[in-house]
């Protein structure tokens, strides 16, 4: 039985190794080999090309780090590292409108038409990433006049601003003619801001103050018959307790004082909507100085606002015995939205600003007195009030149409012999920025 059972077990072992040996027998061992080092440099092959490929697109991609950036809502480009920027932006305003006057002892009259009141381009950015730039040119009135053209930077952690700019007095002045309540800015406006002139200033502003100041001499001549400043020394700070997004409570004050060149002295020239008759010309008026003080509130609480402002100033006599003229002016405004928005207030430069918002509308109203009654004036004596009534509609944040109603009087004095006028007027606008 054992000797049966380990035979079995020898030839079944024996016709194993036979099977075996015939499976190994009908395998090619070199040849796997030989194709699995092929197989192995193909692979090497491919994996030179790719790094070749790759080292390629690096070096052709080398530079796309210093491209610029470009920003389409803003049509503005800037470097990656944000020190150098160049931006274009403008605004076009579109105006028509309705007057009649009435003078006393003459022929009433009225008149009507269409201009086209803005017409700015503007280029402005950065140079090296502490130097700014703007230069903003206006080709509005049949000519072309520049209005802005400035070099800014941080000296001594204040900004300082070279070239033709707005003097800091007057928080309707400084506040943009794309963001004012009105067509116009308001006739005390007009009379005692001075507006832009050439000069330099320094500044600075937070969460809820601004401070700024300024050395001034002429401006760009640009064709107007604006008084020859001979210097002036301008500044302006203002103080915001309440600076939050829907609530702003804002004061401010302001001192200029102007010498000219000659005693020639300013001309005041009044008319209550741009395209109007002037019907008070004071003339230039000699004087050796003019000092102007002034003084500015404005409160915003959700869709209401109020705004005023109050001037007065002296122009000194040239000492060869004209005196001295005192006259002062002031207005106050309010607006309300119907549909909830707030004006937007800008603390750190006391100023409002854009209105965000798409579908709003505005109502407002202005009131305003300047007297100018002083004997000084001679012709141009008188005691002048005006009212202004307004609708706006915001299309979008750059887009709005403007309807304004105003009336003016102008009460003469008695010595003048000029007529007494009143004025009604009645204006429209479409205008756009970007």
């Amino acid at each position: 039985m054992i000797k049966n059972t380990l035979v079995g077990g020898v030839a079944a072992a024996a016709l194993s190794l036979s099977l075996t040996g015939t499976a190994f027998a009908g395998y090619d061992v070199n040849s796997r080999i030989d194709s699995l080092e092929n197989e192995l440099r193909e692979l090497k092959a491919q994996m030179q090309m790719r790094d070749s490929k790759l080292a390629e697109l690096e070096t052709a991609t080398e530079g796309l780090g210093d491209l610029p950036k470009f920003d389409a809502r803003k049509l503005q480009i800037s470097s990656r590292d944000g020190n150098w920027s160049i931006r274009f932006g403008g605004r076009l305003m579109l105006d028509a409108f309705l007057a009649d006057a009435e003078r006393t002892g003459a022929a009433d009259s009225s008149g009507g038409g269409a201009e086209i009141r803005r017409a700015r381009f503007f280029a402005s950015g950065k140079i090296a990433g502490d130097w700014k730039y703007k230069l903003q040119v206006d080709f509005a009135s049949n000519g072309v006049s520049i209005k802005t053209a400035t070099i800014s930077t941080k000296i001594a952690g204040l900004t300082t601003t070279f070239g033709n700019d707005k003097e800091p007095q007057g928080l309707e002045e400084l506040t943009s003619s794309k963001y004012i309540t009105f067509m116009e800015r308001s006739l005390v406006n007009e009379t005692f801001a001075p507006g832009r002139n050439l000069g330099v200033s320094v500044g600075t502003g937070g969460d809820n103050y601004s401070v700024r100041g300024g050395f001034y001499t002429n401006g760009i001549d640009n064709g107007s018959d604006a008084a020859t400043t001979d210097w002036s020394l301008t500044g302006r700070v203002t103080f915001a307790p309440i600076a939050e997004k829907t609530e702003v409570v804002h004061l401010g004050v302001s001192g200029s004082y102007r010498g000219f060149d000659d005693n020639s002295g300013p001309r005041i020239r009044l008319r209550n909507f741009h395209n109007g008759t002037r019907f008070l010309d004071s003339g230039t008026i000699t004087s050796e100085g003019q000092m102007t003080l002034g003084a500015e509130a404005a409160a915003v609480f959700g869709p209401f606002s109020a705004q005023g402002e109050y001037y007065t100033s002296t122009l000194e006599g040239n000492g060869t015995g004209s005196a001295d003229i005192d006259f002062d002016g002031w207005y106050v405004m309010a607006s309300y939205f119907i549909t909830g928005e707030s004006r937007a207030y800008k603390a750190d430069k006391g100023e409002f600003g854009r209105v965000k918002s798409e579908g709003a509308i505005e109502v407002a109203a202005r009131y305003e007195m300047i007297d100018l009654e002083d004997a000084g004036f001679g012709a141009g004596a008188a005691d002048t009030t005006a009212l202004t009534l307004g609708v706006n509609y915001y299309f979008n944040p750059y887009v709005r149409a403007m309807l304004n109603y105003g009336t003016a009087e102008y009460d003469f004095t008695t010595a003048s012999g000029t007529a007494d006028t009143e004025v009604d007027f009645i204006g429209t606008r479409l205008q756009l920025d970007f």
